[in-house]
């Protein structure tokens, strides 16, 4: 035996789109104003271990350790594990306006799977 390295990869189980539409009426029902993708499912590149990777801009008051509370739904909606961020709309356009950290990724490589239509 040599030091052959294997590596598990297994397709992934849900498409960025699938999963997109799954999350539809969680982020409507919560009031969400978008969703962006960022990550392995945002550059067609998840496999079957892959997490998605979601920033959410959500207007709300609560301090940002406690808004995952608003999007209960979402983590029973999605069948794959959830990074999830949550921005106001004033703190996701100063962040975007910034362009640093993961702003730049979600201006590199972001993938907008969600955005409420105004009537």
């Amino acid at each position: 035996m040599g030091n052959d390295v294997v590596v598990l990869q297994e397709t992934a189980a849900y498409t960025l789109q699938e999963l997109a539409e799954l999350a539809f009426a969680p982020l409507q029902a919560a009031g969400a104003v978008r969703a962006v993708a960022f990550g392995s499912y945002a550059r067609a590149t998840s496999d079957g271990y892959a997490d998605l990777d979601l920033v959410v801009v959500l207007a709300t008051d609560l301090a940002p350790l406690e808004r995952a509370s608003l999007l209960r739904e979402l983590f029973d909606a999605i069948p794959v594990a959830l990074d999830l961020v949550i921005y106001t709309p004033e703190e996701f356009a100063a962040g975007i306006e910034r362009g640093i950290g993961l702003f730049a990724a979600l201006a590199s490589q972001g993938v907008t799977i969600y955005e409420r239509s105004t009537p």
